[in-house]
C-alpha cells in the first residue's frame, strides 16, 4: 500500500505534462505565468516557485537522481521507429533500469509518472528523443496530449477531437480532491433491496446535494461509492430480503486489496446506512500490496451511527488470500469481493479453488469486457457456478482513467462484474 505521503504527492496528469506545480498542484494558468520552472536534473518535474521546488526536494530527490543517471545513458534511448509497441517496451525497460538505479521497486508515484510521460501521439518520441531537445506541442484544450510537430498534429487532430473532452474530464478529476461522500440518511423506508436503477436515481433516493452527474466532483464520488454499491448489488443477488435485513454483523473480505480500497474505506459506511440493522461492519482487506498487518481498527462513523453504538472495523493482511484462508486469522465472510484484480492470472488459482470449495458468495470486477471474459473463462475451467458472468456493472465508476500502455484508450473502475458461488453441477 502506498504511504499517505505518496498518495498525497502522486502526480496528476497536468503535473506530469508540465502544466501544474509538482508540489502545490497550482497550474501555470492559476499562477499567472506562461511556463513553470523545470527541474534541470530530471527535466520531468515542474514548480511554480523556488520555494515549492525546495519543499518537494526531499520527496523527489531519489527519483530525480535515477532519471538523471538514465538520461546520461545514450544507448538506452534507442528509436521506437514510430511504433507504439516499441514505445511500450522501451518504457518498461527504462523502468527496470530506474529500479536498478534506486535499488528497489518503483513506487506507485514513480511508475505513474514514467508510464504517463509526454510523448508524440503519432511517432511516440519524447522531447529527449529529439536531436534539438525541442519541446512537444500540447493540445491547447486538455494540455495532456502532445505531438512533436505541427505536421503530426495535422495527422492526429481529427482523432483527438473526438477524445479531447474525455481527457478534459480526466484532468478535471485529478485536480479534484478525493471526496468520500457518504450520505448520513438511513434507508428508513426499507426500500433496499433492490437498489435504484442508476446513479441519478440513487443520488435522488439518498437525498444527495444537487450534483450534476457529469461534474468532476460527482465522478470522484462515484469512483469511491462504486465499491459499496457494487457490494450491495451483489448481496441482493445472494441473499433474500429478509436475511439481508436480519444481519447483525456483516463480514466482507476485500481480496487483492490496495490503495484503491484503502483510500475509499470511509465510503463503506453507506452499506450500514442502507442496511440499518447492522450493528458491526467488519472489513477485512487482504492483499500483497498492503504494507503491514493491522487488526481490528475502528473507523469513525457518522453521528447517528455513533449514537446508535454501531461499529465499523477494518483489518489489513499483507499476504495472498490463499495464505490468509489457511491462517488462524480467517473469519468466514458473508461475501468475498475482488475489485479489478485480474482474476485470470495464475496467482489467483489456489485462492479461487478455496472459494469454490467453501461455497462462499463472491463478486469480482474488471476494467473491461475482455478482462471480465477472461476471468469468467478461468472460473468455468475451475468448475465454478457462475451466477452473473462478465456483465456490465451499473455501479461502475463514471470517472475515465487513461490506459498508459495504449494510446487514447480509457478504462473505468469496476466496469464489469462476475458473481459466483460454489461448484457447477
Amino acid at each position: 500500500m502506498a504511504s499517505n505521503e505518496e498518495l498525497r504527492k502522486r502526480k496528476t496528469y497536468l503535473q506530469i505534462a508540465g502544466f501544474a506545480c509538482s508540489n502545490c498542484h497550482q497550474t501555470s494558468r492559476e499562477d499567472g505565468t506562461r511556463t513553470l520552472l523545470r527541474c534541470t536534473r530530471c527535466r520531468m518535474s515542474y514548480y511554480c516557485s523556488k520555494s515549492c521546488q525546495k519543499a518537494d526536494f526531499s520527496f523527489h530527490k531519489q527519483f530525480c537522481a535515477a532519471i538523471e543517471e538514465l538520461s546520461n545513458l545514450e544507448e538506452v534511448w534507442y528509436s521506437c521507429n514510430d511504433k507504439e509497441s516499441e514505445w511500450n517496451k522501451r518504457k518498461i525497460y527504462h523502468m527496470q533500469l530506474l529500479a536498478a538505479a534506486l535499488d528497489r521497486d518503483l513506487t506507485s508515484y514513480e511508475s505513474n509518472a514514467w508510464l504517463n510521460q509526454p510523448k508524440c501521439h503519432v511517432c511516440f518520441r519524447t522531447s529527449r528523443d529529439s536531436e534539438s531537445r525541442s519541446a512537444l506541442i500540447p493540445c491547447t484544450s486538455c494540455h495532456v496530449v502532445f505531438c512533436c510537430s505541427n505536421e503530426h498534429w495535422e495527422q492526429h487532430r481529427s482523432k483527438h477531437k473526438s477524445l479531447c473532452q474525455t481527457y478534459q474530464i480526466m484532468v478535471q478529476y485529478h485536480g479534484t480532491s478525493e471526496t468520500l461522500w457518504a450520505p448520513e440518511e438511513w434507508d428508513e423506508s426499507l426500500i433496499y433491496p433492490p437498489l435504484p436503477k442508476d446513479w441519478s436515481s440513487y443520488l435522488k433516493w439518498r437525498k444527495a446535494p444537487q450534483f450534476n452527474q457529469l461534474d468532476a466532483l460527482c465522478r470522484v464520488i462515484t469512483n469511491s461509492l462504486s465499491l459499496p454499491l457494487t457490494i450491495l448489488s451483489a448481496l441482493e443477488r445472494f441473499y433474500p430480503r429478509s436475511q439481508l435485513r436480519s444481519f447483525d454483523e456483516l463480514v466482507i473480505h476485500l481480496i487483492g486489496a490496495g490503495k484503491y480500497e484503502v483510500s475509499a474505506l470511509m465510503s463503506f459506511e453507506e452499506i450500514m446506512h442502507i442496511l440499518p440493522n447492522i450493528r458491526t461492519l467488519q472489513l477485512i482487506l487482504i492483499g500483497i500490496e498492503l504494507t503491514s498487518k493491522t487488526m481490528g481498527v475502528s473507523l469513525q462513523c457518522c453521528p447517528r451511527c455513533t449514537k446508535a453504538d454501531r461499529k465499523r472495523i477494518y483489518s489489513l493482511h499483507p499476504i495472498s488470500y490463499h495464505e490468509y484462508s489457511a491462517s488462524d486469522d480467517f473469519i468466514t465472510p458473508q461475501i468475498v469481493v475482488g475489485f479489478n484484480i485480474g482474476l485470470n492470472e495464475e496467482f489467483w488459482k489456489p485462492s479461487v479453488e478455496f472459494l469454490i470449495e467453501k461455497e462462499l458468495p463472491c463478486i469480482f470486477t474488471s476494467y473491461s469486457k475482455d478482462e471480465a471474459s477472461q476471468d469468467a473463462k478461468m472460473l468455468k475451467n475451475l468448475g465454478a457456478k457462475i451466477i452473473v458472468g462478465a456483465k456490465e456493472n451499473k455501479w461502475r465508476s463514471t470517472m475515465p482513467l487513461v490506459e498508459p500502455q495504449e494510446t487514447d484508450k480509457f478504462y473505468y473502475n469496476n466496469y464489469y462484474r462476475t458473481l459466483l458461488k460454489g461448484k457447477r453441477e
